[in-house]
């Protein structure tokens, strides 16, 4: 049987990076012949280790969007001595200001677009396969066959990477021989549809073969495999039904490379659930405990191999040096915390959650059916109740909240109103012009136009009381704090504190220090397949399987799916809704039933800030008509001086009135110009 992996090494040989190792230490040993690394376990091993490195995992340090080219896509070592790009800006260009979870500066480019073009790591893994068999003797039929499976695997992810960036592309199952002639070498792009088959095939035989221990989590079993399957096919059934939506045409689109035809979407949902059914059938289970805020942090932050963990990738700041040249830290802590004592120590907040994440859960309502703000006695008292959902708790840290590792309780208030007598919407306009309501009434840190700076220090980033300069409020109300220390002051860069009201807590490591609060210090691994994604996976397959077959019980039966999730996470159990209303044809371009809303809803609400929203917003073809001149919004609490009370208030996100809009020709890459330029016999996709 193969041993696990567990910890990080570094290799020499250009493919022999560095991953996870579990129970094996990989020492740094040079370019080894095929010869060695092919006839023992131990070089096998080795040989896979620079695959799993490369792996597109899109983890911590994944860039999905930005303006400088070399800023953007996977960071990992490339054998060349040097990152793709600064790897501590992955969050702040972040694919979740894509799918609205939140915004940070690095919001000019949203398409995501890096000419992923990893057919170097398929030709290693293509010479494992056709290599290998000439070993066999080596090892024990059940070990050959795992190696072999563990292969495809690999093989099945890196098309994975590619195929849902820009549709049908060259499938190459064979090592091309550099020295024939340079038109064999020239592969045409295969149809998107025979691209899916052929990553199905590979995950099928995965499934079949690969080791069947759930507590090899540092290392693909082939329920890592069954979990891929449900990811790729759950993609491809959706890019079945609905890319025809869109409306892009041309050479690529009729040949079927872009697009496949829509009665295809039935198989692919099938496949999906299949693999869904296949990992429950072992025995996963959901991560629970009597505490669920607890429990529910414990998914991200604990050891959970062989109940909810699938596939995990580890980090080791130790392995790192000076010039940032191995892929073996990330940032996350650093980054997503503000600055202060015990919290971020160098970077501070470069991706701020946003009212359009926030929303969707099951949360105290701030608004009255008149429309006028709901007054809290604290401004903790919008999470600290029964109303709010567990998983919320668990994935945000609002005001008053305190902070695990350091003890800290968060401060970001984000002004005063000297009174509120009207609605919300009195409060809300142009975030770029006071109006007359907010320069009668509001006071702030740092205010966008004519009204007044109060309290500010000499920087501008901290302010905590008023200043002689508002002497009339002073002399009425005494010395008020206007501005929390940890966020939302105004005419400041954006970064180092909460620019929205609202802390990203999810994948923070509670036992975290100073020393490992700085960029590349941070050691909690990254879940890449979890039983809770799955549980949405196959709720998402069953509904979509329900409505082609017209099936009620599939469709029940994913309901029951997301109860489950939503069970764990402390919230309502969703009742179905036996005649559905078309809540789609108001917001996308197709019609779509409220209980499948839901369910992608659910999703949302699961799996934010794991880089799966942006994606699932691309399969389901609707990104064009949400980001359509889009700027997302803010959730600011607010003193009322004369009431003594709080209230809260959805303003839009005034910071360089960060808009965006998303053309439909980005749902698919356009294949690089470099890769034309060497072979004639590949196209451009239609809109580039």
């Amino acid at each position: 049987m193969m041993k696990t992996l567990k910890h990080i090494v570094s290799l020499t040989a250009v493919v022999l990076s560095c991953w996870s190792c579990a129970d094996l230490d990989l020492s740094t040993k040079g370019v080894f012949d095929e010869n060695v690394l092919l006839n023992s376990d131990y070089g096998v091993q080795k040989y896979f280790t620079g695959l799993y490195n490369d792996l597109p995992i899109e983890d911590f340090n994944y860039a999905g969007c930005g303006n400088v080219s070399d800023e953007i896509g996977y960071s990992t070592y490339n054998g060349k001595g040097y990152h793709p790009g600064n790897i501590w800006q992955g969050v702040k260009y972040s694919p979740a200001m894509i799918s609205l979870e939140g915004f940070s500066r690095g919001y000019w480019n949203i398409s995501g677009a890096f000419g992923y073009w990893p057919y170097q790591n398929i030709r290693s893994i293509n010479n494992f396969i056709e290599k290998f068999p000439a070993y066999k003797d080596n090892f024990s039929e059940e070990a050959y066959l795992s190696y072999m499976a563990e292969a495809r695997f690999l093989r099945a992810y890196f098309y994975y990477g590619m195929v849902k960036r820009f549709g049908g592309i060259p499938i190459i199952d064979k090592v091309q021989d550099p020295t024939a002639d340079p038109e064999t070498l020239k592969v045409p792009r295969s149809t998107e549809y025979d691209c899916w088959k052929f990553i199905y095939e590979d995950l099928k035989y995965a499934m079949e073969h690969m080791s069947d221990d759930r507590n090899q989590v540092y290392r693909a079993n082939r329920y890592a495999a069954a979990a891929l399957m449900s990811e790729t096919m759950l993609y491809a059934g959706s890019v079945a039904k609905y890319n025809h939506y869109v409306g892009i045409s041309g050479q690529a689109t009729s040949k079927g490379y872009m697009g496949m035809p829509s009665a295809s979407a039935a198989e692919f949902f099938q496949y999906a659930y299949d693999a869904c059914k296949f990992i429950s059938d072992a025995g996963y289970t959901l991560h629970k405990g009597a505490d669920k805020v607890k429990a529910y942090k414990e998914v991200f932050l604990g050891n959970n191999a062989g109940t909810e963990d699938i596939f995990v990738k580890t980090y080791d700041p130790k392995q790192n040096n000076a010039d940032f040249k191995m892929g073996l830290s990330h940032a996350w802590d650093d980054s997503v915390l503000p600055l202060g004592e015990g919290l971020a120590q160098q970077s501070g907040v470069r991706l701020h959650g946003v009212w359009e994440l926030l929303k969707l859960y099951q949360i105290p309502a701030v608004v009255d059916e008149q429309g006028k703000p709901i007054r809290f006695d604290r401004m903790a008292d919008f999470w600290d109740n029964d109303e709010m959902e567990a998983r919320c708790k668990a994935n945000f840290l609002f005001d008053g909240m305190v902070e695990a590792a350091s003890g800290t309780t968060i401060d970001i208030q984000a002004g005063i109103f000297t009174s509120f007598p009207g609605v919300a919407a009195d409060a809300i306009s142009d975030p770029n012009v006071d109006n007359d309501y907010t320069l009668k009434y509001r006071l702030r840190a740092e205010s966008h136009g004519a009204s007044r700076k109060v309290g500010s220090k000499a920087d501008g980033t901290i302010v905590l009381d008023y200043s002689d300069s508002d002497s009339e409020v002073v002399n009425k109300y005494g010395v008020v704090k206007v501005n929390g220390i940890h966020g939302c002051p105004f005419n400041t860069q954006d970064e180092d504190r909460s620019r929205s009201g609202i802390l990203i807590n999810k994948y923070v490591d509670d036992k975290g220090t100073t020393a490992t609060r700085r960029l590349f210090g941070s050691t909690q691994p990254w879940k890449v397949f979890r039983y809770g994604e799955i549980l949405m996976n196959w709720a998402e397959a069953a509904y979509e399987l329900g409505l082609e077959k017209s099936d009620p019980a599939l469709m029940r039966e994913a309901i029951d799916h997301v109860n489950e999730i939503r069970e764990r996470a402390g919230a309502r159990p969703y009742v179905m809704v036996d005649s559905p209303a078309d809540v789609g044809s108001g917001m996308y371009d197709y019609p779509l039933d409220e209980n499948l809303q839901f369910i992608r809803d659910e999703r949302k609400r699961e799996l934010c800030f794991e880089n799966q929203s942006d994606w699932d917003m691309r399969r389901w073809r609707v990104l064009h008509s949400i980001h359509n001149n889009y700027i997302t919004t803010m959730f600011y609490g607010y003193y009322v001086l004369d009431e003594g009370k709080y209230i809260f208030l959805n303003e839009v996100n005034a910071l360089n009135d960060r808009r965006t809009t998303y053309q439909k020709r980005y749902y698919y890459e356009d294949i690089p110009s470099s890769e034309i330029a060497k072979n004639d016999k590949l196209i451009h996709n239609d809109g580039y």
